[in-house]
């Protein structure tokens, strides 16, 4: 099992957060979900990697790629507020290809 800092994929969703940060200051409700979703993606890469097997990894990567969904959901939100966010859902559409090709990696034994 990889440490998880030494996953692109887990650098990328920390770089979300800090985007998602900027963005959302005095969004209120809004603000605190995107965070709170945007930390959940980082926080399952991170606790999948320490699991120890494949499969217990692929189950958080799974969450986490959910998470990342409700990002993308929020961010929509953010844009029909009148907020400029193509390059957070560029960012975000990146980590969800990262976090896919990682779990099917991981399901494939690979």
């Amino acid at each position: 099992m990889a440490n998880f800092t030494q996953l692109r994929v887990w650098h990328a969703a920390n770089q979300q957060v800090a985007g998602i940060a900027t963005i959302t200051v005095g969004f209120g409700d809004l603000a605190s979900q995107i965070r709170r979703a945007a930390i959940s993606v980082s926080s399952n890469i991170a606790e999948g990697a320490g699991r120890g097997n494949d499969g217990d990894y692929a189950r958080f990567l799974s969450i986490a790629r959910g998470s990342n969904d409700e990002v993308a959901a929020q961010l929509h939100i953010c844009q029909a507020l009148g907020l400029e966010v193509t390059e957070r859902l560029q960012q975000n559409a990146s980590v969800g290809k990262m976090l896919t090709a990682l779990i099917r990696r991981l399901r494939s034994g690979g």
